[in-house]
């Protein structure tokens, strides 16, 4: 088995049509062809179910497709990095940031003068939620990841510089009647329904909400549990429930929406993680360079 086996399997899988992978793939659909059939000799069973004008997976080749998918995109990513280690500075970094959330203007500021100060240094950001970004870092596809601090747990080997202080908050519909009262604290709504993110998208999440809750005297009724933070969002919007969160998302700007401030919340920061087993000194840097002190409390 080749990357170029693999590469062209998966872009078949992806196509449902040898053709439009040739197409994509810059090569003859012969060429391709001759990849997916010493794929199928190698596995010893069909991976792809024939027709006249398009193809689809066997269930040998679906789950094969399912283990393979990305292995091609994260060898090309790992040959990057060893490029870019090799060279001390060029190359690229691949950032994750935590979907969802308002980057702060000081952090764009901060990114700017370290791209400035490395010019050969490719600097790509892409959104993701809470696990894809755990995933990815532990994976080598992201080389740093922002997103809040209690994340940290969740991850061997991390290390943390805090970006942005951030209190732990709530957020309420103004819909809800008592959103309209002026020194609305936490404990008056332990007879409403809440939303929480899901604790297997972040474990440590949805603890720290209850925690809060419990703290306020009250065990929350949790009426959703989301697979990502955009859509705990869109439900505090709708209506659904009151969410907890930090003072770092667009809800900020939302005026269908009451953000309160919890007194004495250690809820999270908004932090820039890494694995100490990267050895790419210009990870710590940027780390370094994206830290923002205890300044800037929201």
């Amino acid at each position: 088995m080749t990357l170029t086996n693999i590469h062209y399997f998966v872009e078949a899988a992806r196509c449902e049509n040898f053709t439009e992978a040739a197409k994509s793939l810059f090569v003859s659909q012969p060429s391709l062809s001759k990849q997916i059939a010493l794929l199928e000799k190698e596995v010893g069973t069909p991976l792809f179910f024939r027709t006249n004008r398009r193809v689809r997976l066997t269930p040998a080749g679906r789950y094969l497709y399912e283990q393979l998918k990305d292995v091609y995109r994260l060898t090309e990513h790992a040959f990057e990095r060893a490029r870019a280690i090799g060279q001390n500075i060029a190359g690229d970094i691949s950032v994750g940031v935590l979907e969802a959330q308002e980057i702060n203007r000081v952090i764009v500021q901060r990114l700017h003068a370290f791209s400035g100060k490395y010019s050969e240094l490719d600097i790509r950001l892409e959104r993701a939620g809470f696990s894809n970004l755990r995933r990815g870092l532990q994976n080598g596809y992201y080389d740093l990841i922002i997103t809040l601090s209690f994340e940290m747990e969740n991850i061997a080997f991390a290390q943390q510089e805090i970006i942005l202080h951030s209190r732990g908050a709530f957020a309420i519909n103004r819909s809800n009647p008592k959103a309209a009262i002026e020194n609305l604290t936490l404990d008056m709504l332990a007879n409403e329904d809440f939303v929480a993110i899901s604790p297997e998208e972040s474990p440590n999440g949805y603890s720290l909400m209850v925690k809060q809750c419990n703290v306020h005297g009250f065990t929350p009724r949790i009426v959703r549990k989301l697979t990502s933070l955009e859509s705990l969002l869109l439900c505090v919007e709708a209506g659904i429930g009151i969410a907890i969160l930090d003072r770092n998302t667009r809800l900020e700007k939302d005026s269908a929406v009451r953000i309160v401030s919890i007194p004495e919340s250690d809820f999270s920061h908004v932090s820039a993680i890494w694995l100490e087993t990267n050895s790419n000194p210009i990870v710590r840097r940027l780390a370094k360079a994206l830290s923002i002190g205890s300044a800037n409390f929201q």
